[in-house]
């Protein structure tokens, strides 16, 4: 992490040996009061890492001894490792436009509204939706284990615990990181008995995360799309530290001007970055589940899906807000300034000049006369 001050042709040239992470790249001269901050983020490339996950291979553009395409597996990055992304761009959500709701009985709908000032020092907001169909899901749990069921289990604790259950024989197969493994290939007779349990599990508990998925996939689409990420690296791209520069404003703190504009600043942030809120949060009530699974079932690793799990964000909630009261109406003073004499009214200032000069309260015309009565 290091602090740049100067034109963004300099944090490229100085960043040559990263993934800089600039939406816009741009030549932009920024004024005395601002200055580069660029944050760094490593990748852990190991295999349980969690910051990556493989997707597909891509060719190399070589060919091996025997003529043969040479491959390269490529990968994409992760929720953990996104998140360290946005938390390094200083990427906001606007809860006030980040939000749920359930659209009918199968399906819900997550949309997430997020901002990050770019490095030219202005501000750019992206929204994205997430939608979750129970049906649409159900049928990729159903393909899934019946694949699996047929070419077998390669994950070793569900192979083992499958096992257990349902009847099968061991093979020698791949696993998807291209590892000479043993696979559980459950037998025909108990196949359709593995679907459907496997199925139901995953189903299950679905049902009890699926707002919460959806809210992350809406969130993460926000993420990749505000930081220009790509939709798969190779592990050579992925040695490269991820680099991000920011705009950080840098005035002169001993100024009290500039103390009271960032007090001003930092209170109307979000309202600068998001405009005003106009679509509630809304809350939804999910239907109750009417099959019944024991715990040791929603544990087990037979049923297991290779579908990439996300953690549960926090529910949203909008602040309290307490109205602003109504200003009380000034009280009618105009008597309190009139002339002791004639009546006429008079300023403050010749009230007040009256009543040290002469002792009581007298307009212009009265005090000519001397004050005598």
């Amino acid at each position: 992490m290091q602090e740049i001050s100067g034109s963004l042709s300099e944090v490229i040239r100085a960043y040559s040996d990263h993934n800089l992470l600039v939406p816009a790249a741009t030549d932009v001269q920024l004024n005395p009061f601002y200055k580069y901050h660029v944050e760094e983020v490593a990748v852990d490339l190991s295999e349980n890492s969690g910051d990556i996950f493989k997707v597909g291979s891509v060719k190399t553009g070589k060919t091996d001894s025997k003529g043969n395409d040479i491959w390269q597996d490529t990968y994409s990055l992760s929720k953990p490792l996104l998140n360290k992304l946005a938390m390094a761009a200083g990427i906001q959500f606007n809860p006030h436009q980040t939000y749920g709701r359930r659209i009918d009985s199968i399906t819900y709908r997550a949309q997430a509204q997020g901002a990050m000032r770019k490095a030219d020092g202005t501000y750019r907001s992206e929204v994205d939706q997430k939608e979750i169909c129970l049906e649409d899901e159900e049928d990729k749990y159903r393909t899934e284990f019946s694949d699996k069921a047929v070419k077998g289990i390669t994950d070793k604790k569900a192979a083992n615990a499958a096992a257990e259950i349902f009847k099968g024989s061991w093979v020698d197969t791949k696993d998807k990181w291209g590892k000479k493994v043993k696979a559980y290939v459950i037998d025909e007779a108990d196949r359709e008995r593995y679907v459907e349990r496997s199925v139901k599990v995953n189903m299950a508990l679905l049902k009890k995360t699926w707002a919460e998925k959806a809210m992350t996939g809406a969130k993460l689409r926000v993420i990749r799309a505000l930081l220009g990420t790509k939709g798969s690296y190779t592990k050579d791209e992925l040695k490269k530290n991820f680099a991000i520069p920011t705009v950080i404003f840098s005035p002169d703190y001993s100024d009290p001007q500039v103390r009271q504009a960032m007090l001003t600043q930092g209170m109307n942030s979000v309202n600068n970055m998001f405009g005003a809120p106009q679509i509630a949060v809304k809350n939804v009530d999910f239907e109750s589940e009417s099959t019944v699974f024991t715990q040791d079932d929603l544990d087990n690793p037979a049923y297991a899906s290779d579908t990439e799990s996300e953690d549960d964000y926090p529910p949203m909630q909008e602040p309290d807000i307490a109205p602003e009261p109504e200003p009380e109406p000034e009280p009618d003073r105009s008597a309190d300034f009139q002339c002791s004499r004639c009546g006429e009214i008079i300023n403050e200032r010749v009230y007040e000049y009256s009543i040290n000069k002469f002792g009581e309260p007298l307009c212009i015309k009265c005090q000519r006369g001397g004050g005598r009565r």
